[in-house]
């Protein structure tokens, strides 16, 4: 028996000089091996050696030029190409076949690359949150009829045209949504017409000389406003304070060429609401719309009597710098 098991070998030897019946193994290129490329970023390639020196890899798309390492298939798996980690596949007993030339096998950082964050979601996109605040603004105002009794019992009526308002504010950002201020506004409407004792004046008329209604209210504010992850907020706000009147007007008789001049000087309680919203235009910098409604509840102007409540509307527009 061990006679024909050795004829056998002999046989078997001139017929397979390559290895033809020999046991299966994996296929290796001892001239060309794998290895690994591993970026910043923690992706991984797979590649033959003979792909190094073809191109310059810098890793635009990886955070820079990867470090090259030996590859071991037991060790670090094999990933086709475009296959997320969760695929990778477990070593077995089960020969596995050589990956092709270029193999992405895994990221090691779960980091997201290029991401970009939404505009105006940080305190470095709208700018300081809880800061001093300096408002000013310009606007369009209308102030509605003065009505009430002279001194002398007569009813009178003054009406004015549209004017202006401007405003200057102090202020501090208690947090986003909630701001403390002083406001000192300069507001200003010329006389249309006054009707007294059955006789009317008119802007522009003869016996009309000139004449307008000044207020200087000076207020304690509070503002509430909506912290918005975008550029626009909504607010609500309002204020006390007390307001300097100066009424004036006078007028000539074209027929006696009598004058008649009348001025007041008098300090008023005042109240305001606002409503508006801002505009980030830059970090720290808001374009700023706002409706407001200034009331003198009970007027007094010397030597007259009582008069109704006086409301003057405003629409304008300002900045606010927040430092």
């Amino acid at each position: 028996m061990y006679k024909y098991v050795k004829y056998i070998t002999v046989i078997l030897a001139v017929l397979d000089p390559i290895g033809v019946f020999a046991e299966p193994a994996v296929a290796t290129s001892t001239n060309d091996p794998m290895v690994m490329k591993i970026y910043p970023d923690g992706t991984k390639v797979v590649v033959r050696w003979s792909e190094i020196g073809k191109a310059v890899d810098n890793g635009e798309k990886h955070g820079g030029a990867p470090r090259i390492i030996a590859y071991d298939p037991g060790k670090d798996g094999i990933v086709p190409i475009g296959q997320p980690a969760a695929k990778v596949s477990t070593p077995s007993s089960t020969p596995t076949p050589m990956p092709p030339s270029t193999s992405v096998v895994t990221p090691e950082s779960s980091k997201t690359v290029n991401s970009t964050p939404s505009p105006m979601s940080d305190t470095g996109d709208y700018g300081p949150m809880e800061a001093f605040v300096l408002r000013s603004a310009v606007g369009v105002s209308y102030q509605q009829p003065l009505s009430g009794r002279s001194g002398y019992g007569a009813y009178n009526r003054w009406v004015f045209q549209p004017g202006i308002r401007f405003d200057l504010e102090p202020g501090y950002n208690v947090t986003d949504w909630f701001r403390v201020g002083l406001e000192s506004s300069f507001i200003y409407n010329q006389i249309h017409s006054i009707s007294s004792a059955a006789k009317m004046l008119y802007n522009g008329a003869n016996d009309f000389g000139n004449g307008g209604f000044y207020q200087i209210p000076v207020l304690a504010n509070l503002t509430f406003t909506y912290p918005t992850e975008g550029p626009v907020r909504g607010y609500i706000g309002g204020g006390i304070g007390a307001a300097w009147n100066v009424l004036q007007a006078s007028s000539e008789d074209p027929d006696t060429n009598d004058t008649f001049a009348y001025t007041s000087y008098h300090w008023n309680f005042v109240w305001e609401v606002t409503a508006g919203f801002t505009y980030n235009v830059a970090p720290g910098l808001d374009l700023d719309i706002a409706y407001k409604l200034l009331s003198t509840p009970n007027p007094n102007f010397q030597g007259e009597g009582n008069y109704q409540s006086s409301f003057n509307h405003t629409a304008e527009i300002g900045l606010a710098y927040r430092f």
